[in-house]
């Protein structure tokens, strides 16, 4: 079992340890703003001053999934000047440079993966499982691996038995926001965010150990502003297990 944790603030930097057992760091900020080579390049050297041996990875940038009518505000981030439905849904005038921003990104950050999160807008439908298909197909054999983080209507078992064959990973979340422990049968990515307070209770991190022990290959992921606490007591709950 790999862990790793999911940093929307570079600054959450900050609360990791040397000590803590990071093999990955999943770059969210990317999402909104991705960096260009010289200051992506710079941004991993700051995690691997802290986690030495970590895979870094970005979030690929929102053009590439995102709609106009999605949400996402921009603000003063980077951003192009497209015009409404010429971008998003793994389709249209500004998904090559979408994703050649989010390639570049990832091979400055020395990673071999991408994670695209789809929003709820991308339903399991005909269409969206043919612009998937078609987008994945289209990548060169050289390209970062995907991971796929679809948010909505799809299942955990769906979109995995989808993206199986195209050598697609998925990446889930393992606790519904009532704090129940979701079925997340074929994902091979978890995601924890914490309770109300984004503390991930001492219980619960017993009910994941026991639950994720026998799982061979899982990578799980903490976020949110208490990830690396909730790492610890994930870790220590597991070395109990």
């Amino acid at each position: 079992m790999r862990l790793g944790v999911i940093l929307d603030d570079e600054t959450l930097l900050g609360a990791g340890r040397r000590s803590d057992p990071v093999e990955l760091v999943v770059m969210r900020t990317t999402f909104l703003n991705p960096p260009r080579t010289s200051a992506a390049k710079r941004m991993a050297e700051r995690v691997h001053e802290r986690h030495r041996d970590a895979e870094v990875i970005p979030y690929a940038w929102h053009y590439l999934t995102h709609e106009a009518s999605d949400g996402v505000v921009v603000g003063s981030n980077r951003s192009l000047a497209l015009e409404p439905g010429s971008f998003g849904h793994l389709r249209g005038d500004g998904i090559a440079h979408a994703w050649e921003i989010s390639r570049i990104c990832a091979e400055a950050f020395g990673s071999t993966r991408v994670v695209i999160r789809t929003p709820p807008s991308f339903s399991p439908g005909g269409l969206s499982r043919r612009r998937f298909t078609d987008f994945v197909n289209a990548l060169a054999p050289e390209h970062p691996r995907l991971v796929w983080e679809p948010e909505g209507l799809w299942s955990s078992a769906e979109a995995a038995a989808f993206a199986e064959p195209l050598g697609v990973e998925v990446l889930a979340p393992a606790f519904a926001m009532t704090g129940q422990l979701l079925e997340f049968e074929g994902a091979g990515w978890l995601r924890i965010s914490g309770g109300k307070d984004a503390r991930l209770r001492a219980s619960h991190a017993e009910v994941l150990a026991y639950a994720l022990a026998e799982h061979e290959g899982l990578t799980v992921l903490f976020e949110g502003p208490r990830a690396y606490a909730n790492l610890r007591s994930f870790a220590s709950a597991l070395a109990l297990v």
